[in-house]
């Protein structure tokens, strides 16, 4: 009789597949229990057997179970699908089988009474409230924005994040006129409205009640909560990372789910880590392939094994990293070439996977849960530093270049040219076509809201003003930031955004309560302040830019070491080195320059908050606390200062345009490599041009944006000091205002060329005999031969031009150079490279010792910005609990 493993239903995501294959590596037969095989498209595939049964009825599929008993030697029953697995709990528990057990399984799938046990047993989560009508949403009295989600359900379908009550209404009702799920299978009429959980999201993979692995995880944008990647093992520091696992491991034993896997996803305040979602499953999203690649750990295997009895093999510390990517559509689109998209991704160092789900012509839009994914990237590295997210995110973008916005009609999609096959990259394109021109108002009006509800709290919580009226104005202002201003963006702004975002408030909630915001404070250290939280996120940008433009010139340096090239002076072809050495050269001077930046980053940690228009306040503030809720390390010592200065500027712009030379001159010597007679370097189809008049033409524009824009941060840094050195020093418009003007792009036109440059680095080919020929055809190992003469005795100068009458020879007969005199000396201008191993030269492994001291160079200031960004994400966290307070009690 042979040994069989049931497997009811299957999720779509690859997972059950895997679990068929594994147990048949271990000598069980897999065996499918579905309503509809069509439905996976692996059953047809790899010929797996299958039994039609109604799955939606728990009491068919048992009786179906014990039938086929009687004839299998029934191993085990489980279930890769979240929708199942109660059911399988039932089958194995009735056969004696191992498994979950199935009243945990139930009690975790229905949401509520997975909220109302972990509450019980004080394990930390959101508020929350069931609503059986519309009107109960409103009722539960959580404050907005809330989270809307059905009560059973999977892969984040039908969760929303509603900023107001007229969203909530209107995404109430559609769950509770749902009848069904998207299996077909009944839901009750009831849903869960949530407090809206703040903080940075992450899931704890535990086997057995224990935890196995640990894992970052990204969302796309509001109102939906789809995930849009993965990395693996978490980056998080060890003590944030042991709140993660000790929240997880009490929930999961507080719903006893002490058998096989469960996913435990959290978020990460600065209250510590609060509970999103226990899943009494193994992860989907890809996340065990993520951790077979990064731990050495098989979760699928491990499940199948402990379903059909077997031992599982203990899980080890974490052997390197690994990450995924999910393309999705950011508009209305329609897939190109799948091909050619996947191809230059899998071309990417680290990218160890790259698909899409869908063929060429299929039409895409954004998604609202898990659906709308359309592919994916994996990533894996043997270190921990960040490497495999940065491959990832490189992959994607190569993906994404396979897919066309929908409006673009066939001759208009840039792609068409004849000779092109692409569309040009999608990052690049962005960077030289696009621009939001609405962006910098609403960029502005969040940074001082967010400056508001600090003051607000500090202000409640000094008691100088009224809790009520506090309560009132933080609720306002969270509505209008949930809607994105939406009141504002055709209002007259006379007198500038803030005093008109100010007249809403005081028109909405009266002058009593509205005209309290600006206590203690003016718009100057309000502008100072803003102009500082404005400057992390597009420092952050930049930084990541230059990080990963320093990644992708050591990991290409290293895979090119060897290959030969001439080192060019003066136009000419001087000695052999190789590109990756070249690269690693670029690369010291773009690590000196985060370095740099990083450095000068530590000028926007002060808070100015509380200096007034120059002179302080009589009002008894406390900018220590505004410090802390905004993510500051310290306060203005002097109120002079702190409304006066933007020194930060000159020193970020004076960065960027340092490090702006080094990328001009780079794009400088690709673009020579690139030309037609060079032709030293071949760039991929989606980062050149066409001509709308020669096609024969394959442009490299893109590094003429490099040039420019790099060069233009130096126009910005030299406009900001002009303007500054106008003014007094005090508050002065020219400082504060004309002079930001410069600012932000000279910023982003840094990060823009930075980006360019790597976009171009991981796009160049080398053609390895033409930078052989060029070397050799150069006679750039006339240098060589002189000072190998000069070991076999002969003076330099005297060698020097004993060479020089060679290589004339050497032109006139149409012959290499002659090495006579220079007993066993080879001229191959590979093994003078090789050669070259002193003074830094390309020789004697001295590119790999050039990569690894970088890296060990930028591990300084990436722990500096890292711990920058985790303050700051614990301080908005903070800010966002200290204001629900506030708003919680004022009701």
């Amino acid at each position: 009789m042979r040994r069989v493993l049931l497997l009811i239903e299957s999720n779509t995501t690859g997972t059950g597949r895997q679990f068929a294959r594994c147990a048949a590596d271990l000598g069980v037969t897999p065996v499918l229990l579905t309503a509809d095989p069509g439905r996976y498209a692996y059953v047809a595939q790899d010929g797996l057997e299958h039994v039609l049964v109604d799955t939606s009825d728990e009491r068919t599929v048992l009786d179906r179970v014990r039938a086929l008993a009687e004839n299998w030697q029934i191993a085990g029953v489980t279930s890769s699908s979240e929708y199942y697995i109660a059911t399988a709990a039932a089958c194995a528990r009735a056969l004696g089988l191992p498994g979950p057990a199935p009243e945990a399984v139930r009690a975790c799938r229905d949401k509520r009474e997975q909220r109302e046990i972990l509450r019980a047993a004080g394990v930390a989560g959101p508020a929350f409230a069931v609503a059986r009508t519309v009107a109960q949403v409103h009722a539960a009295g959580i404050p907005y924005p809330v989270v809307i989600k059905p009560c059973q359900g999977s892969g984040s379908v039908g969760v929303r994040l509603c900023a107001d009550r007229e969203q909530a209404d209107a995404h109430a009702a559609r769950l509770l006129q749902a009848a069904g799920n998207e299996r077909g299978l009944p839901v009750p009429a009831e849903i869960l409205v949530e407090q809206y959980l703040t903080g940075s999201e992450h899931s704890v993979e535990v086997f057995r009640g224990r935890s196995v692995a640990t894992v970052d995880k990204h969302l796309g944008p509001p109102p939906w909560f789809v995930e849009t990647g993965h990395d693996t093992p978490s980056r998080l520091p060890a003590d944030r990372v042991r709140l993660l696992v000790e929240a997880a491991e009490e929930a999961v034993a507080a719903l006893g789910l002490d058998w096989g896997a469960v996913h435990v996803e959290l978020r990460l305040g600065p209250d510590g880590a609060r509970i999103v979602e226990v899943n009494p499953r193994l992860a989907g999203g890809m996340i065990p392939d993520l951790l077979r690649r990064a731990y050495g750990v098989d979760l699928v295997r491990a499940q199948v094994r402990a379903a059909v009895g077997l031992p599982a093999e203990p899980p080890g510390p974490a052997l390197g990293s690994a990450s995924i990517r999910f393309l999705m559509a950011e508009r209305p689109g329609v897939v190109g070439d799948t091909v050619q998209a996947t191809a230059a991704a899998l071309a990417v160092a680290g990218v160890a996977a790259a698909e899409f789900y869908c063929g060429a012509g299929a039409a895409v839009a954004p998604a609202e849960d898990f659906r709308g994914r359309f592919g994916h990237v994996i990533s894996a590295s043997e270190r921990t530093d960040g490497a495999a997210p940065a491959a990832a995110d490189l992959g994607l973008a190569r993906l994404r270049s396979a897919v066309r916005d929908a409006a673009d009609d066939d001759d208009g999609d840039g792609v068409r040219t004849g000779r092109l096959s692409t569309a040009l990259n999608p990052q690049a394109h962005a960077i030289v076509y696009g621009a939001d021109p609405a962006a910098d108002a609403a960029e502005e009006l969040r940074l001082i809201s967010e400056v508001d509800r600090a003051h607000l709290v500090m202000l409640t919580e000094r008691g100088v003003i009224a809790a009520a009226h506090s309560a009132r104005l933080l609720a306002q202002i969270e509505r209008l930031r949930g809607t994105d201003f939406a009141q504002l963006r055709d209002r007259p702004m006379p007198r500038g955004v803030y005093l008109a975002y100010e007249g809403l408030l005081s028109e909405l909630l009266g002058d009593e309560v509205g005209g309290v915001l600006h206590t203690g404070r003016s718009r100057n250290d309000l502008g100072a302040t803003t102009v500082r939280l404005r400057a992390r996120e597009h420092c952050v940008g930049l930084l990541d830019a230059v990080d990963a433009l320093a990644e992708s010139l050591l990991d290409r340096a290293v895979k090119y070491q060897d290959v030969v090239m001439p080192a060019y002076t003066h136009g000419q072809p001087a000695v052999p080195i190789t590109f990756g050495h070249y690269l690693v050269g670029v690369a010291a001077s773009v690590v000196r320059g985060y370095t740099d930046l990083v450095a000068a980053g530590a000028e926007i940690e002060v808070n100015p908050l509380g200096a007034g228009a120059v002179g302080g306040t009589s009002v008894p503030i406390d900018p220590a606390r505004t410090a802390e809720l905004l993510g500051f390390t310290g306060v203005a010592v002097n109120s002079v200062d702190a409304v006066a200065s933007r020194d930060f500027a000159l020193r970020l712009l004076a960065g960027i345009s340092t490090l702006g030379v080094t990328v001009t001159r780079v794009a400088r010597d690709l673009s020579v490599w690139t030309s037609e007679e060079s032709g030293l370097l071949h760039l991929a189809d989606d980062l050149v041009g066409s001509s709308s008049m020669m096609p024969q033409k394959r442009n490299p524009f893109l590094l003429e944006y490099i040039q420019g824009k790099a060069s233009a941060s130096l126009g910005y840094y030299v406009g900001a000091a002009s303007a500054m050195a106008s003014a007094g020093y005090t508050n002065a418009i020219a400082v504060g205002t004309e002079a930001m003007r410069q600012l932000w792009p000279g910023l982003r036109e840094g990060a823009a060329a930075a980006t360019l440059l790597r976009l171009v680095v991981d796009g160049a080919t080398p053609d390895e005999q033409r930078m052989n020929r060029r070397a050799a055809d150069g006679f750039t190992a006339a240098t060589y031969l002189a000072e190998r003469l000069v070991a076999a005795g002969v003076p330099f100068r005297t060698a020097h031009h004993e060479v020089g009458r060679r290589v004339l020879a050497a032109l006139d007969a149409g012959a290499p150079l002659d090495a006579d005199g220079a007993s066993g000396t080879d001229l191959d201008p590979a093994a003078v490279a090789a050669a070259s191993a002193y003074g830094g030269g390309p020789g004697g492994g001295t590119v790999v010792r050039a990569v690894d001291l970088l890296r060990e160079r930028m591990s300084g200031p990436r722990g500096l910005l890292a711990a920058r960004r985790g303050r700051w994400a614990e301080a908005a966290a903070m800010l966002d609990e200290a204001a629900r307070t506030i708003v919680g009690d004022g009701k």
